[in-house]
């Protein structure tokens, strides 16, 4: 089953087909689908458990029975989970029960030893960044614990009979301390602690749920966050260590820590279970509200949980959900939760393809100053089970007449019924999301010869021209890519304004920010954007990512992408290396000056940046980890970092004699090729690349994705008359070279600071000539540093250009001509 993961937090018009009733726009066949998949006659009842004992058990899981009487410790008490110690030293223990008088955690009140020790570099420099330690030795003379089983206990507490028993004075502090939990984990992460806590028992797996909570008192924090480690054996990740700031300005709640300890384990069991297709009905209302009565066809294979829980926006509420034979589930879904857990007797497996119909409503669309309404969370406005798992998406969409519905997937069908205006979008092909919008917009169609049909939706105020510009980005973008790539897999795109600042990406189907209708044709930011999100039917779409480590491959991908089709149209010759020039700002200077004065129009501001962290966020492989103490932080390394890691590699890859880019193009083509329809790791692209670059590259992905650390190069190089020298490095010329007819030598020398021992990098020189003649040559620079030694061509260096096209990231130190 999947289990919620407290990682989740809280990019002529088309005419409509005309006629009458709805016999005459759908087949009988269509028609008997939807209505048997989706409709059904029985009242929508509210969120309920049914079986009295079920009730009971959920309720005492919410809100436990806390003992009257305690237990005294005067002994030491251990308890042991991965990475982490609670020692009880003294103090009493107030136990926590269930409906069944099971014993499901306990408070503490006294003297206990807290000790959370990573066993990852990454994580303990994550603990370092969130609470000035790397690893975590405290006090704490509160605590409470939650196990979905007895047998997660020690079994000393277990048998609390053989310790000396008092009357508690602590019930209301277990009480206090509970609460406070319980809401944290709901408002701030949406996520239901009783529901995972009752889906374990009934499973009777060995892999348990432990949570521990505590405000550690240290003295130089007078108002000390409230700490969770949660060991949760069916997490693909499974330790997790969270802070969460109650007295903080947006009480922030933060993860801290995150990693596996034994994914090989689960990957076939988690990677099985899948929905597999959403058909149903969608309504918007008048007032914007949206109700939704879905069919999900979920794959199980021999797997029969007695429980599902799948993950839905919070402001969205479940209503009745059924089995294919009509019964009413038992579910729970509390006010805040972003999920809803479903309960499933026996009977209802007929087959590996279990067929559940959710019916839920509320206000998920947010409504614009233009009339449009766009979706608060794009991915998950229907049940979603399991990481971005792909899906078909068959659904009928119904809105006031005055309005219309663009969605993911072909439009099949346009009609008017009931008073509303209806429509049919069918996906062709599993994706990953998809998503929809309402509201008035204005379309244009651009039809060419060997490219897919381009509508392109705004709001009422642009102009056909604004639209024309916009759509001839995307069609330049999308003969681009198919040419350097692959083919595009579907018959059109769909592009629609978003009135707002974040554009997305889904198959077919971008929503662009209205900054990319700006009327600037020809500037290089808009087209980079533009091109961005067409980028993602490539890397995002066609193919995924594994985990939020890797959606680097997504959005890094199509940042750098969006950048070379700005170089590849050359519509301003310097756009691209300006680009490279922000990019390198952001990363490692924090925004440039010129961006707030309006001089300089790519990348940020010193302002915009002024909060943010930069490499002392962490390496790009930490995804949107990166982004919890400022978001920007995390634009800056998945998407500007990420991308000159590709910036990189394309140098590395490059023919330098002839110029050629080929072997870095075959190897995103190949990428492409062998995870279609599959979502690759970062492992697996490291696979790919060292088949094209011919040797391991785990110093070059270490170094990059897994390490934080930017290189210094100093540089300096002298031009002698002395006797011919042997070469020294990868000489590789650009033109036809000739016997030296001087005796004139060239020595380069590189120094590199600020990186760990074991960094290298080979960094591109050029040589040219007063002639116009070049030559070019590669120079592996370690810690020992870096030369170059030749022998130069009689008619004279006109310049010598380190790091040539800006391939390396870092601090180039020019110390000049000696």
């Amino acid at each position: 089953m999947r289990f919620k993961s407290l990682l989740a937090s809280s990019d002529t018009p088309l005419a409509p087909l005309k006629g009458g009733i709805l016999k005459h726009m759908l087949g009988a066949a269509l028609l008997a689908s939807i209505v048997l998949t989706a409709l059904t006659t029985i009242a929508a009842e509210k969120n309920t458990l049914r079986d009295p004992q079920l009730r009971r058990l959920y309720h005492s899981l919410r809100q436990p029975i806390i003992a009257d009487s305690s237990y005294v410790i005067s002994d030491t008490l251990r308890l042991d989970y991965p990475d982490f110690t609670v020692t009880l030293q003294r103090g009493e223990l107030v136990p926590l029960r269930d409906s069944t008088r099971v014993m499901t955690g306990f408070f503490f009140q006294g003297t206990a030893q807290i000790a959370f020790r990573p066993r990852h570099l990454i994580e303990r420099q994550q603990l370092h960044r969130f609470t000035g330690d790397s690893i975590t030795v405290c006090e704490a003379s509160r605590l409470l614990v939650r196990v979905s089983t007895p047998h997660a206990l020690p079994q000393e507490i277990i048998a609390t009979e053989a310790l000396h028993q008092t009357k508690t004075k602590s019930s209301h502090e277990a009480q206090e301390l509970h609460k406070a939990v319980q809401e944290a984990l709901l408002e701030r992460r949406g996520y239901n602690l009783a529901a995972n806590l009752m889906t374990r028992r009934m499973l009777g797996e060995s892999d348990t749920l432990f949570v521990c909570a505590f405000y550690p008192e240290r003295e130089r924090n007078l108002f000390s966050p409230l700490c969770l480690y949660v060991y949760d054996g069916l997490a693909l990740e499974q330790v997790g260590y969270f802070q969460y700031s109650h007295k903080k300005l947006g009480r922030p709640f933060l993860t801290v820590c995150s990693y596996a300890l034994a994914l090989e384990r689960l990957s076939q069991y988690i990677q099985t279970l899948r929905i597999t297709k959403y058909n149903g009905w969608v309504k918007v209302d008048d007032n914007g509200k949206m109700h939704a009565d879905l069919g999900c066809d979920f794959f199980t294979a021999q797997y029969r949980p007695p429980a599902l829980s799948f993950a839905l926006s919070s402001d969205l509420r479940v209503t009745r959900i059924s089995a294919e034979a009509g019964d009413t589930l038992a579910f729970v879904q509390e006010p805040k939760e972003a999920g809803v857990t479903v309960f499933l007797p026996a009977q209802a497996w007929r087959s590996d393809t279990l067929r559940l119909f959710f019916q839920y409503e509320g206000e998920a669309l947010q409504r614009h100053g233009n009339g449009s309404l766009f979706l608060k969370d794009a991915i998950n406005w229907v049940p979603r089970w399991g990481y971005l798992v792909r899906a078909d998406y068959h659904l009928i969409f119904k809105c006031p007449p005055r309005l219309r519905v663009l969605s993911t997937g072909e439009l099949l069908r346009d009609w008017e019924e009931g008073g509303y205006r209806m429509r049919y979008y069918k996906t062709r092909v599993p994706a990953k999301a998809g998503s929809f919008c309402v509201g008035n917009f204005v379309a244009d169609t651009l039809a060419q010869a060997q490219l897919p049909r381009i509508e392109i939706h705004s709001a009422a105020r642009r102009s056909k021209r604004e639209r024309r510009h916009v759509a001839e980005d995307i069609a330049n973008s999308l003969y681009f890519y198919e040419r350097l790539l692959s083919p595009y897999p579907l018959r059109s795109i769909r592009v629609i304004e978003a009135p707002t600042t974040h554009s997305q990406g889904f198959p077919g189907f971008v929503t662009l920010s209205w900054v990319g209708f700006a009327p600037l044709r020809g500037e290089g930011p808009i087209a980079a954007l533009r091109s961005h999100e067409v980028a993602h039917q490539w890397f995002g779409n066609m193919i995924g990512w594994a985990t939020y480590h890797d959606q680097w491959l997504s959005e890094a991908f199509a940042e750098y992408l969006g950048a070379l089709y700005v170089e590849w149209t050359a519509r301003e010759r310097e756009a691209f290396s300006q680009l490279l020039a922000a990019w390198r700002d952001d990363i490692l200077e924090g925004g440039h000056i010129g961006v707030s004065l309006g001089m300089q129009r790519f990348g940020l501001g010193k302002e915009a940046l002024r909060k943010a962290e930069g490499m002392k966020a962490g390496p790009l492989w930490l995804g949107f980890r990166l982004g919890q103490n400022e978001a920007l932080d995390y634009y800056t390394h998945v998407y500007e970092k990420g991308a000159y890691v590709l910036h990189m590699l394309r140098w590395l890859l490059r023919d330098l004699q002839t110029e050629s880019d080929a072997k870095f193009w075959n190897m995103l083509a190949d990428f492409l090729q062998q995870y279609r329809n599959q979502e690759p790791s970062t492992a697996d692209f490291q696979r790919v690349a060292e088949q094209h670059y011919g040797e391991p590259m785990d110093w070059f992905f270490r170094q990059w994705i897994f390490q934080t650390e930017v290189p210094t190069y100093r540089w300096s190089y002298t031009i002698a008359p002395e006797p011919a020298a042997p070469q020294v490095g990868i000489p590789v010329a650009t033109g036809e070279m000739e016997p030296p007819a001087s005796e004139q030598v060239l020595r380069l020398k590189v120094q590199q600071e600020d990186v760990p021992k074991d960094f290298k990098m080979p960094i591109p020189v050029t040589i040219e000539y007063v002639d116009g003649m070049r030559e070019a040559y590669r120079v592996v620079v370690t810690n020992a540093g870096g030369a170059l030694e030749l022998s130069l061509r009689a008619v004279g260096v006109k310049h010598v250009d380190f790091n040539t096209g800006n391939a390396v990231l870092g601090r180039i130190k020019n110390e000049g001509r000696n």
